[in-house]
């Protein structure tokens, strides 16, 4: 995938090339370094969003133009080609749709939608961003994705291969602020008069969702008030994300202890207090596993990879995390260090992982037992995550719903301690009356 054209970014005034230069920099030092002296007061009791602020919003402009359909063979740079044919578009898209089970009953609008984060003076910036994309924004996944899925040429091959999508439906890119909780949309224009009608009507069920989404959050936070209302919670957490003197500007990953791969059904009116990674899969799609391969090889080093990041720097954060990050200093925008210091801190600081319990991240899969295990042998590299017990495997059998546990090389039943969980009638009540980690709860 390549970007068309050139787009010029907002900076400061004082940090224009102009000030590389000897007496340009003598001049802008004596005249708007005093305005940016200002500006950090002003910042201290009023946070905005600025230049300085990094932003997955800013990772890929609304406007920006992509070279996504590779239509001339020749079209190469650098002995790459630039760009997918119709093939290799159609086989992503079929991978996608049947490894999540979405392969029929399609909605009039799909959304996809990436994730990124919003934050300042954070040299973690990264790790607040998707692991699975190299520690950036999922927005141009999630544009090129949907703009493959609305290629009419891949709707034909898709339908010779038994996905048929109906006309109506229109695939639409989105990213998802973590840190701030919004998201925006790309590629709008895209959609026909009904869908734009529709998609204004769920644009404001996202924006209620994101409201309620900020409180949820907000109970781990000292300084927010969770009794009161959403909306009033999301602007502080907005104003939070910008903060140049927060250490905390979202808790990210911190808590995880669970990744579940199968249908909707499974986790559907349960409350998991924001610790399992979500991945639809419908084993009935995949019988033989294929396309559980592809998952399970993403889950056991990004989920895993993730999941070991935090209980190492929990376990020890001074020397296998990163200690504070109140006195680091970035080290060649590869690494940081405390204060003059010369070792490089190899984990994540303290401040992200405070609220973590160090637990090995169990991987809950929906599939027969012999099915899963034929799967996770067939890659050495995702086996290793399972045989050495990095990550805990269990299977749901699908038709008499009992656990199997993957232990030295087979599955072993396993009967759990606790066979109900408790229902809770009150979530919100409880969220905000507890700041520690929650047990699961049966919605009602």
């Amino acid at each position: 995938i390549k970007g068309v054209g050139q787009e010029k970014r907002e900076k400061d005034l004082y940090l224009a090339k102009h000030s590389h230069s000897f007496y340009g920099g003598w001049l802008i030092s004596q005249t708007l370094g005093f305005w940016s002296a200002f500006s950090l007061f002003i910042n201290i009791f009023k946070p905005s969003m600025g230049p300085a602020t990094a932003s997955s919003f800013k990772h890929m402009s609304k406007k920006s133009q992509l070279t996504i359909e590779n239509t001339n063979p020749d079209h190469r740079e650098n002995d790459l080609q630039i760009g997918y044919q119709v093939d290799e578009m159609t086989n992503r898209v079929e991978g996608l749709l049947k490894s999540i089970g979405l392969v029929k009953d399609f909605a009039p609008i799909v959304y996809v939608v990436g994730h990124g984060s919003s934050s300042v003076n954070n040299p973690h910036y990264a790790a607040y961003d998707c692991g699975a994309c190299s520690g950036r924004a999922g927005s141009v996944n999630a544009r090129v994705i949907s703009f493959m899925a609305n290629h009419q040429k891949v709707r034909e091959q898709l339908k010779e291969r038994g996905i048929v999508i109906p006309e109506q439906t229109q695939f639409i890119g989105g990213l998802h602020d973590t840190t701030r909780d919004e998201i925006s949309f790309y590629d709008e224009d895209v959609l026909n008069k009904q869908n734009i009608e529709q998609h204004k009507k769920v644009e404001a069920v996202f924006a209620k969702a994101l409201d309620y989404n900020a409180k949820e959050r907000s109970r781990r936070f000292f300084s927010i008030d969770s009794h009161l209302s959403p909306s009033t919670i999301h602007e502080q957490i907005r104003i939070r994300s910008v903060s140049l003197f927060e250490p905390r500007p979202e808790l990210n990953h911190a808590t995880n202890a669970l990744c579940v791969v199968g249908r909707r059904e499974l986790t559907k009116h349960l409350f998991l207090d924001r610790r399992a990674f979500m991945n639809s899969f419908d084993y009935q799609v995949d019988p033989e596993g294929k396309y559980l391969s592809n998952i399970l090889k993403a889950v056991a080093p990004v989920c895993g990879g993730i999941n070991l990041e935090y209980f190492f720097s929990r376990v020890d954060n001074q020397k296998l995390g990163a200690g504070t990050k109140l006195p680091h200093n970035v080290m060649g925008l590869f690494g940081v260090a405390n204060g003059i210091d010369g070792d490089l801190r190899p984990g994540l600081p303290s401040q992200m992982i405070e609220v973590h319990d160090p637990v090995r991240l169990m991987v809950v899969v929906e599939h027969y037992p012999e099915v899963v295990l034929q799967t996770i042998q067939k890659s050495a590299e995702t086996y290793e995550w399972f045989i050495n017990e990095w990550v805990i495997l269990v299977v749901i059998h699908p038709d008499t719903h009992k656990l199997h546990y993957f232990r030295d090389g087979a599955f072993i039943d396993y009967v759990p301690t606790i066979t109900s969980v408790e229902s809770a009638s009150d979530i919100k009540s409880i969220l905000e009356s507890h700041i520690e980690n929650l047990p699961v709860y049966a919605l009602s």
